[in-house]
This record gives C-alpha cells, sequence and structure tokens, in this order.
C-alpha cells in the first residue's frame, strides 16, 4: 500500500543545475562546531525601537548581539577550504562588489553546516524564539569577499531581506587592517532620514564588536538592525559567512524582501525559491488541521484555512509583480 504521509523537506529534493565542488568535506558537528555565548545583547528598544515601529511582527526583543563562537578550529579550516572552492562564483551587485549566493548547492558541507540543528537550536536559545533555517537556498551560507580594491566596504549600510541571520569570520578579523563590521545604534527610519539629508553617523552611534578570530560570529535580527562591512585599508584576506533563519511561529509574518533578491540572484531562481518558503509557510498552518482536526470548532479550523490561504494569496501577488526595484542601502 502505497504512503500517503506528507513529507515536507527544508532543503528541496531537486536542485537547480549548479556545478559542485571538486574538494568538498563531510560537517562533522562533533568536530567541527564548538558554540559559545556572547557576552551581552542589545535588544531592539536599544536601538530605539518602539512597538509602534515594529513593522514585522518579531517574537523577540533581541536585535544583535556580541561575537560568540561556532566553528572549531577544524570547523574554521573546512569552511575555509569551501570558500575558497566557491570564490570562483563570485558575482556583484550595487551594494556588494564580491559575493557568491546559493553555495548550498555546490557544497554538501556548506549545505549540513546551514542546515545543523545544534546550531539552529543554539541561536534559537540566543535570540530567544524557536528559528528555522530559511526555506530558501539562496538566503543560507552567503559569502562575502574583500573587494579588489582598497578601502571600498565589504558591504554599504543597509538592512537585510530576511528575518534573522548570523554574520561568521572564515578568516581572522585580526590578521588584516581594516574590514569591521559594524553596527548603528538606531532604527531604520532614522538611517534612512540621516542617509536623505546627508548627515554623518555619529562615530558614538557606531559599535564594532570586538571578533576574537575565525570562526566567531554575531547574531542579530537583520531586517531591523542597520548594519555594515568596512573595506580593508591595506592588502590581505576577509571573507565572511551569512546565513539565514525564520521564526518557526507561522503567525510572524514572512519578510522576505523578493523585488530585493531578483536583484542580487538570478530570478528564476528567485521565484522558485520563494515559491517553495510560502508553500512551506502555507503547510505549517494546515498541519494542525490535518493532524488534530478540530471537531465542532468551525471557527478555529476556517482561521487555520483562512490563513494558509493568506500565504497563497501573498506569495502569487509577489510573483506576479515583475517590476524592478533598486537595490536598496544606505552608502558608505
Amino acid at each position: 500500500m502505497p504512503a500517503h504521509d506528507l513529507m515536507l523537506h527544508r532543503f528541496p529534493a531537486t536542485l537547480p543545475d549548479f556545478e559542485r565542488i571538486d574538494d568538498d568535506p563531510v560537517f562533522d558537528p562533533a568536530l567541527h562546531l564548538a558554540l559559545g555565548e556572547p557576552e551581552r545583547h542589545y535588544s531592539l528598544a536599544d536601538l530605539g525601537y518602539e512597538s509602534s515601529q515594529l513593522t514585522e511582527p518579531t517574537p523577540s526583543t533581541v536585535a544583535a548581539t556580541d561575537c560568540f563562537r561556532i566553528l572549531s578550529d577544524e570547523g574554521v579550516a573546512a569552511l575555509y577550504h569551501v570558500c575558497k572552492q566557491l570564490e570562483a562564483y563570485t558575482t556583484s551587485n550595487p551594494r556588494i562588489s564580491r559575493n557568491t549566493r546559493g553555495g548550498v548547492y555546490r557544497s554538501r558541507f556548506m549545505r549540513d553546516l546551514s542546515l545543523s540543528p545544534e546550531v539552529t537550536e543554539h541561536l534559537s536559545a540566543l535570540i530567544d524564539s524557536p528559528l528555522l533555517p530559511h526555506a530558501m537556498g539562496h538566503q543560507l551560507a552567503h559569502l562575502n569577499y574583500q573587494p579588489l580594491s582598497l578601502g571600498e566596504n565589504v558591504d554599504k549600510w543597509h538592512y537585510d531581506t530576511l528575518q534573522v541571520d548570523y554574520v561568521m569570520f572564515v578568516t581572522d578579523p585580526n590578521a588584516v587592517d581594516g574590514g569591521e563590521f559594524q553596527y548603528f545604534l538606531g532604527t531604520r527610519d532614522e538611517m534612512a532620514q540621516r542617509h536623505k539629508a546627508g548627515k554623518k553617523i555619529p562615530p558614538e552611534r557606531v559599535v564594532a564588536p570586538p571578533i576574537p578570530g575565525a570562526g566567531y560570529a554575531v547574531l542579530m535580527q537583520g531586517n531591523y538592525v542597520v548594519h555594515q562591512a568596512c573595506g580593508l585599508q591595506s592588502p590581505g584576506e576577509r571573507i565572511t559567512f551569512v546565513n539565514g533563519y525564520s521564526f518557526t511561529n507561522p503567525a510572524i509574518n514572512d519578510f522576505t524582501a523578493v523585488k530585493q533578491l531578483r536583484m542580487a540572484d538570478p530570478v528564476e531562481i528567485v521565484n522558485a525559491e520563494y515559491a517553495r518558503q510560502m508553500a512551506y509557510r502555507s503547510a505549517q498552518h494546515l498541519q494542525d488541521c490535518i493532524n488534530t482536526p478540530h471537531y465542532g470548532d468551525i471557527d478555529t479550523t476556517l482561521d487555520q484555512l483562512q490563513r494558509a490561504r493568506n500565504e497563497l494569496d501573498v506569495a502569487i501577488n509577489t510573483l506576479r509583480d515583475t517590476e524592478d526595484e533598486a537595490v536598496k542601502h544606505f552608502g558608505d
């Protein structure tokens, strides 16, 4: 008798036709992880956000953390080995001059690290809300490489196209001159106003968390925290690994800036990945309706069905809207 149980995969069974790297290590969490704790975190209130300014609902008050360790020395060496091979696939956009996206389709090591349940559980505790690795492959394992021109920022001031992510140094930030990762101690709206008025950011409003070395990261609600990556002031190597997550609670609206992603990634890939993300969210709403029917409670059932339908309506309308949008950032 054939099985009819639904089986939802966090990572798709069919992949785009991307060339795989030649020498791909096997990810071993016991060997490659060394999870640590940050000394402090910054709340959304610390950045100046009032509840009325939170345009996208969030279950966490944590805006960002200081650095904490994710990878062991062996993990750093393995990831660096993968990143050097993926450097051949760098692309650019108006915000970032050298980055590689979609690495999870080229490297099994990078895929398994990005989806690691050990890391996900650890980050969920740090941000005080359950997380899942993002269902869009190009929102996982984003790599930034130093620009070829000295002094050019790795990434301009911006906020992210997703809810939660961490930025981890693959190379030792203390071995180069420059390349700092920085937070703006303010809100998105304040940064937008400053940028429009041509006002400089006061130095006391910028935080550069000290990073002890490679394998250390910062965690943030990237769609609320304005941040940048500075350029190198002398020749050197700077590689960072950025991994994206979604809140597990399906009542928290999705935040995926699809039009921004279309400016960075192939449109056909973005559309397929976004459709998958929203279908997964719709399935989350339907799961309870399928597994534990509410006998005699039609209102709850209708609410579940309507929530699932809303997710699909948002996805359909977004995918039908093909109007271009400029890449958003606040400059250097």
